[in-house]
């Protein structure tokens, strides 16, 4: 990945350029937009969850690949807006809509009929008015580079929906690939890094992507007849997602914050593209995964499963917990392996608790085991 200077590719000063300095703080509209984008995410978990197959695990990753990447440029957009003035604020609801439309569209986007297209049209204008919405701010040297990729890219996923519906997931493929490697080849300079948003922005999806997966499990349970399943299942359910918080909010969230703030500006865009673009995307479809596992394991709370569905939970909390531990490296260097270890026992006592016992067991080990990770993070850090 490379960086330069303003036109050539690093960070651009918005005092000298006369545009909007980075904002310092979230604002209420950034969070509407938020609950909006959150409502995609739990469609693309929804779309796994009614058919835990592999064709769909891999429909559901490359879709989030997609959303991710966009709810991050908007990230990065509302970093720079000036959102107490009535254009910005209008651009940033009409960038809503857009993902309001792509969010009723995911679930039948992968089958056919019209859905594809209205999946690609919705995408197409939240990438127009992403890069519109740079012009004037201090990131509208970067999006002169990064923007016309953009576009190729929801081109092509607008193209995809006119395909056959079973041939669809590989031109979405295409499309991901077209962004995911952007920063590698293209750079990630001209843009500017408001640290104390930037890292609070983030958080909150985390914690709205949370909240919203828990609900979903929470309501799926309720249509269990067996109350034991309801309860003691929704709350080791809850007691999982209550660790995952705490694992990136106990200290995660406010180191990143001093991590970030200690990187050279000139080195500050790269570092927050892998941290809050390419670890986080492991830690959103992480949780996305253990939601739809949780709520299998529901399902099966005395019954073995079998399948796809009994890797669910294990993987996504391991899942989660690798890209924990890839954010960390990426802001402070070293790995956490306490964490890799976790991620590797999750995994080796879920599966076969699902296997054998069934959803009981794979949530109480799974919560067992965080709840363990976070005791001995403490116990660490308290003899440090």
């Amino acid at each position: 990945m490379t960086d330069g200077n303003n036109g050539s590719g690093g960070p651009t000063d918005a005092a000298t350029a006369g545009t909007t300095a980075p904002a310092d703080s979230v604002r209420p509209l950034e969070l509407f937009f938020d609950l909006v984008f959150v409502f995609t995410i739990t469609q693309i978990a929804g779309l796994l969850a009614a058919h835990p197959d592999l064709l769909r695990l891999a429909q559901s990753a490359l879709l989030l690949a997609l959303v991710w990447w966009m709810y991050g440029g908007y990230a990065w957009l509302t970093n720079a807006l000036d959102l107490e003035q009535i254009g910005p604020r209008l651009l940033l609801l009409l960038g809503t809509a857009g993902f309001f439309v792509m969010s009723m569209a995911v679930p039948r986007a992968a089958e056919p009929g019209p859905w594809g297209l209205v999946f690609g049209a919705a995408y197409l204008l939240v990438v127009l008015v992403h890069a519109f919405g740079f012009l004037g701010t201090s990131g509208h040297l970067g999006i002169t580079r990064i923007g016309p990729i953009n576009v190729i890219s929801a081109l092509v996923v607008l193209a995809a929906g006119a395909v056959p519906a079973h041939e669809r997931a590989w031109v979405w493929a295409v499309a991901v690939l077209i962004e995911w490697v952007t920063p590698f080849h293209g750079g990630v300079g001209g843009f500017s890094v408001g640290v104390g948003h930037f890292v609070e922005r983030h958080g909150l999806a985390v914690i709205i992507v949370l909240g919203e997966s828990i609900t979903e499990v929470g309501a799926a349970a309720t249509h269990e007849d067996r109350l034991t399943a309801v309860l003691v299942g929704a709350l080791l359910a809850l007691a999982v997602s209550a660790a995952m918080w705490w694992l990136y909010f106990d200290r995660e969230e406010h180191d990143s914050l001093t991590l970030l703030e200690r990187v050279p500006a000139q080195r500050r865009t790269r570092v927050a593209v892998l941290s809050f673009g390419y670890a986080y995307l492991f830690v959103i479809f992480g949780i996305a995964l253990s939601a739809v596992g949780m709520q299998e394991a529901i399902d099966a709370f005395t019954e073995p499963l079998h399948g796809l569905p009994a890797a669910m939970l294990p993987l996504g909390t391991a899942l989660y917990l690798v890209g924990l531990a890839y954010f960390h490296w990426t802001l402070a260097g070293r790995w956490p392996v306490p964490r890799l270890v976790a991620a590797a026992a999750v995994l080796a006592a879920g599966v076969p608790a699902l296997l054998w016992s069934g959803g009981c067991a794979a949530l109480a080990a799974t919560a067992g085991l965080l709840i363990g990770l976070i005791l001995w993070e403490r116990t660490r850090l308290k003899r440090a």
